[in-house]
This record gives structure tokens, C-alpha cells and sequence, in this order.
């Protein structure tokens, strides 16, 4: 277990003319953003492409902390130590599961991430349930499989925090408890920063946030902190 401090740190971030205050997520805590689709775009935007605008000075307004080093939102060492689950968007159709699961090791400038992906992969696949299935083509999926790559994208990676969807959203009532239970056992076992982005309150009773947050009202409202 990595015992540097990593800490993911916003400071009022403007989101669909709302304004989100200041805050931060550690590893071992659990903070939950309630907020539109278009505010949660928004901040993914800003938290991974905002390096592509010239409109957004990323480093005044998110930011990891990893040690006592500052790592600028958008860079290549700041995507080192953050994932992502995002919500019916953990895969393409034209590859095998196996390559879908091993595709963001595979764009990594080091050689390590995909050693480490492809030694990890048997025991992922299985907790996933698709040890048997790596080779199929991924076609037109569920958003329950959706799901079950991306989480597995951030199990094989085992980054520091993790920025998650309301992942659940679209699926059977089967599908959403059977996932949510592998979510619930991954992160506790896993123990990451976790930001969980939701368009409304998720409280899980195995895995209780620490802190909550909410975006009331429409773009001309501002947000109100609780």
C-alpha cells in the first residue's frame, strides 16, 4: 500500500455558472458531488482536458498533491496517480474484453503500466466475473458490462483516487446491486481516494461518504455547500 500522502484539491471551480467552493479528497476518504450531468461533464473536462484550453489556469483551481510534490490537473503525472469510472463509457466495440481492459495501460508512455496490467489481469477478470470470456469481442454491450471494464481499468491501475459516475444508472435492479457489491468490496479492500459524481444521493450502507456536497438549482443558481 502506498504511504505518500496523494490528495486531489479543488479551489472554486466554476461549473455550468455555478461555483464549486473550495475542497479536497485524500486517500481513505469518500466525497460525494451531487450535481447535473452537464456540471459533472463539466469537471471532467476541466479535471482531465483543461491543459487543451487556454481559457483555464488548471493549476490555480485542481491540483493533486502527492507528497510534497504539486501535480498540475491535465498532466501527464497527474493522470498517473487518478482514474476514472464513467458512466456506459468503459468500452469499445471493435475489441476483445481482454484488449478493452488493457487498453488505457497500453497508451502509457512507460513500460511498467502494462507490465503490471497484463500480471494482474487473471485475478481482475476473475473478480470480475469474465475470466472466461477475455477473448470475445466487446460489441454492443450493457451498461452493467460498461461498468465492470471500467472498474477494472482502475483495479489493473490502482491509482491513488478514483473520480466515479453514478455508474448504476441504466441498469436492470439486478445488475445495479450486483455491481454496486463489487464496487463496495473493491474500494474497501483497494482503499482509494474516492470522488463520486451523482445527480442524486447515493448513500451506500457498506461504504458511507465522509462528505457530501450538492449543487442546488439551475445555471443562474449558485451552489449550496452542505
Amino acid at each position: 500500500m502506498e504511504s505518500i500522502n496523494t490528495t486531489l484539491h479543488w479551489k472554486d471551480v466554476t461549473l455550468c455558472r455555478a461555483m464549486l467552493p473550495s475542497g479536497h479528497v485524500m486517500r481513505g476518504e469518500r466525497v460525494q458531488l451531487i450535481m447535473p450531468e452537464a456540471a459533472q461533464r463539466e469537471l471532467l473536462n476541466k479535471l482531465f482536458l483543461c491543459l487543451l484550453s487556454h481559457r483555464y489556469t488548471a493549476s490555480t483551481h485542481l491540483w493533486i498533491t502527492h507528497g510534497d510534490k504539486t501535480l498540475t490537473a491535465g498532466s501527464a503525472d497527474f493522470c498517473q496517480h487518478i482514474a476514472c469510472m464513467l458512466r456506459q463509457r468503459g468500452l469499445l466495440a471493435n475489441l476483445t474484453l481482454k484488449e478493452n481492459l488493457l487498453l488505457p495501460a497500453l497508451y502509457s508512455d512507460r513500460k511498467e503500466p502494462l507490465q503490471q496490467a497484463e500480471k494482474a489481469l487473471p485475478y481482475v477478470a476473475d473478480f470480475l466475473g469474465l475470466g472466461d470470456k477475455l477473448n470475445e469481442k466487446a460489441g454492443e454491450r450493457s451498461p452493467y458490462m460498461h461498468a465492470l471494464i471500467s472498474l477494472g481499468h482502475c483495479l489493473l491501475k490502482k491509482p491513488s483516487i478514483v473520480v466515479a459516475q453514478q455508474i448504476h444508472v441504466g441498469m436492470t435492479e439486478e445488475h445495479a446491486e450486483k455491481f454496486q457489491r463489487k464496487m463496495v468490496r473493491a474500494l474497501t479492500i483497494w482503499n482509494p481516494a474516492v470522488l463520486y459524481l451523482s445527480s442524486s444521493l447515493w448513500e451506500p450502507e457498506q461504504l458511507p461518504f465522509h462528505r457530501t456536497s450538492t449543487l442546488h438549482g439551475n445555471a443562474d443558481v449558485d451552489m449550496e455547500w452542505q
